[in-house]
């Protein structure tokens, strides 16, 4: 059932690294030819502060297989899990099921509480009755691109 590896935790002491940020949109389609003075416009963006929140109650794991793909959590992403985050249905979780880590959608459907994956290939696993605990909610999901 893992689909997911723990990469590691955030450290509340960790050092910032700010990162040109201009205040330009990139289009992912045509957009011309760009002011040779955008080059010099922006600001610093520091990358912590942007997707870690609760540097304490952050961590960092990589997902594996490919049942999460209709939510846009490809294999080998990683997923930024904020476990001070209050989870409600509706929320892409970290659960424990049965002692293995999963990433899914929390669902409720009447008295029952489903963990989904994205697609039909996959059943829902019922948390009813099941030693489950949900662990932290993915806060966001970040993919490295091979260059």
């Amino acid at each position: 059932m893992s689909n997911v590896k723990l990469i590691g935790i955030m450290r509340p002491d960790s050092p910032r690294v700010e990162i040109p940020c201009p205040d330009i949109l990139a289009r992912c389609g045509i957009a011309g030819f760009a002011s040779p003075a955008e080059d010099y416009a922006g600001r610093a963006l520091d990358l912590n502060e942007k997707f870690i929140k609760h540097k304490a109650a952050t961590f960092l794991f990589q997902a594996v297989g490919d049942s999460m793909e209709e939510y846009r959590i490809q294999e080998g992403d990683y997923l930024i899990v904020d476990r001070s985050i209050t989870a409600r249905a509706g929320h892409i979780v970290l659960a424990l099921v049965e002692g293995e880590f999963t990433v899914k959608k929390w669902i409720e459907r009447g008295q029952w509480q489903l963990l989904c994956s994205g697609g039909n290939r996959y059943p829902p696993i019922p948390l009813n009755g099941v030693e489950s605990q949900i662990w932290g909610v993915v806060r966001s999901n970040h993919i490295e691109f091979p260059v």
